[in-house]
């Protein structure tokens, strides 16, 4: 089930992305090494309070979260406008892997950008394959590397008023 995350939510979303950042970094990866000495409750409660952060929960066992943000200064940095909502921070629990998690939290933040008529935003490591292929099986399309992160938007119809 995903629901919106809830301040009791806070550590254990934390602790994933802890432990996700501590799995890239034994693989090689350099990717989210900067979780590994940020205060990573603070940085989930501001997620929290910025915007909405979503958790997939099954059995009472948070097994996944993504937030869905305003443009942050990390976004203004990659993209010429702050226009739209921006996915930061997908992470989804080893023991879950194979289960869908990742693909229904992205899923359910589209459905979301898309009611509300709103450009959804994203990025990645530009060498993280997996990602760069990942991504666009979601429909998302390529708006270029810039600063060596891939960009990606979702092509939310935006009906004119």
């Amino acid at each position: 089930m995903i629901r919106q995350a809830t301040t009791q939510d806070v550590k254990q979303i934390a602790a994933l992305l802890r432990h996700k950042a501590e799995l890239l970094q034994a693989g090689g990866s350099e990717q989210w090494s900067a979780y590994l000495q940020a205060d990573l409750d603070a940085l989930v409660a501001a997620d929290l309070s910025a915007g909405r952060l979503y958790v997939y929960e099954r059995d009472s066992r948070l097994l996944g979260s993504i937030a869905l943000l305003p443009s942050l200064d990390w976004d203004k940095a990659l993209w010429d406008d702050a226009e739209g909502l921006y996915i930061h921070r997908i992470v989804v629990s080893e023991s879950a892997k194979g289960l869908g998690v990742g693909k229904q939290l992205i899923q359910h933040v589209i459905a979301v950008a898309t009611a509300e008529q709103e450009r959804l935003r994203l990025d990645c490591v530009a060498t993280n394959s997996f990602l760069n292929t990942y991504y666009p099986s979601f429909g998302f399309e390529s708006r270029g590397i810039r600063d060596g992160f891939s960009t990606y938007e979702y092509p939310v119809a935006v009906l004119s008023h």
